[in-house]
């Protein structure tokens, strides 16, 4: 079965991480939140920051982490890098399902606030909250860019790019 548009599940809930409750909890799509060399001098932050409040699934973000290594590995010169997704998916969405075949133009009045069955996990954001960020050397800045913007189409579209300097040119050479 396919996947429900992620307009389906864009709005803030209200979180629900009662996994005692709950009998078969979907993983988390993520498999590594950080990549890169942490303890290192860099010159550069693009990060992807929210604009709105909304949820991400974990497929998007997944996606969105992928796409910035891919494009690591195929466009950056050798240097050093550290790439990291902020958000985890703590929210779990919950499907109803209600009438797929056929005559289902009759739907059941007794069902219409039903709770669902669990679907998958979202990270909740809020505005201004960093999604991911991205740290490079300077001469990497414009592979970089390139990477977060494609990630950024993956996420959904209430998110800007920052370029934050976190050194200057006087201590580069220091």
């Amino acid at each position: 079965m396919s996947l429900r548009p992620a307009r389906n599940y864009r709005a803030i809930q209200r979180p629900y991480t009662r996994k005692e409750y709950i009998k078969s909890i979907p993983y988390s799509k993520i498999q590594k939140f950080s990549h890169g060399e942490l303890n290192e001098e860099y010159d550069y932050e693009i990060r992807m920051v929210a604009t709105a409040s909304f949820q991400v699934r974990s497929n998007a973000l997944e996606a969105a982490r992928m796409a910035v290594i891919a494009q690591i590995r195929k466009r950056f010169n050798p240097g050093p890098y550290f790439f990291r997704i902020v958000p985890y998916p703590h929210h779990i969405l919950r499907k109803h399902a209600m009438a797929g075949v056929h005559k289902a133009e009759r739907l059941q009045k007794g069902m219409r606030l039903a709770f669902g069955k669990p679907d998958g996990r979202a990270a909740q954001v809020r505005t201004g909250q960093v999604i991911m960020f991205l740290r490079v050397k300077e001469d990497n800045l414009e592979p970089a860019m390139r990477a977060m913007k494609i990630a950024k189409r993956k996420i959904p579209h209430m998110t800007r790019l920052e370029v934050v300097r976190l050194r200057g040119p006087e201590q580069a050479g220091a």
